[in-house]
């Protein structure tokens, strides 16, 4: 009776797997074929560099998050999301004291037009043209130079990069650090900036196809260096 069991069974793994590959029989036991362990060795090798490209990912992403309540992916994420969400609520306030201050400037502007031309219709003296600034930037701005602390460009998803600027505060400043973001023409997700103790945090998240983290930074910090730059005061006056 148990001879006819075990050649039963013996003809059974002899004549192939399920899949087709064909497997051997070794004291009872069926072995996968060379062709199989290669497939599964392939799977397993996708599998680990799969997570070690995620784990990357996190990494990166910790490293711009301010606030990492714990270090599981599912905390990281979530932090991640809550912290892009309170940058978007700083850019509406940003926006809107941005605002305010250039009406307030256009106000002082046009008083100060006024006046001027309420003293010429007075007293008639002889008046020059004005110096015009190659910059369009207000007086304060165009004297400002950025004194810059740190500058970090990551990669955190795909296409996606975030800069993290901090330079010392200065009058003048974020003006001049807006309008040389403006004139990288970067496309912008979302951005802000914190003021902290005698220095500024600017913070971007950018979308980019062209660039990676080190040529943006080269890019950034050549913009800041040209605008850094003492201009010439013959090329930027009319008579």
């Amino acid at each position: 009776m148990y001879g006819s069991l075990e050649d039963a069974l013996s003809s059974h793994y002899d004549s192939g797997s399920p899949d087709g590959t064909t497997s051997s029989i070794t004291g009872g036991v069926a072995y996968p074929s060379a062709s199989a362990s290669a497939t599964t060795d392939k799977s397993i090798i996708t599998e680990r560099n799969g997570r070690k490209r995620l784990n990357e990912k996190l990494y990166a992403l910790r490293s711009v998050v301010p606030n990492i309540t714990k270090m599981d992916k599912a905390s990281t994420i979530k932090d991640a999301i809550m912290y892009v969400q309170q940058l978007q609520e700083e850019e509406k306030k940003l926006q809107a004291e941005i605002s305010e201050l250039e009406s307030m400037a256009e106000t002082k502007i046009s008083a100060s037009d006024e006046s001027d031309t309420d003293h010429l219709m007075i007293y008639s003296p002889p008046r020059k043209k004005k110096a015009m600034p190659a910059s369009s930037l207000p007086m304060y701005a165009r004297s400002t130079t950025i004194e810059l602390v740190e500058l970090k460009v990551s990669e955190i998803g795909d296409k996606i990069l975030t800069v993290s600027l901090t330079c010392h505060k200065k009058t003048g400043t974020m003006a001049k650090l807006c309008q040389i973001f403006e004139s990288l023409n970067l496309k912008v997700i979302t951005g802000s900036m914190t003021a902290m103790s005698g220095s500024l945090l600017h913070t971007l998240f950018v979308e980019t196809e062209k660039m990676n983290s080190v040529q943006l930074k080269a890019k950034i910090e050549a913009a800041i260096a040209e605008f850094d730059a003492p201009k010439s005061p013959v090329s930027s006056m009319s008579f």
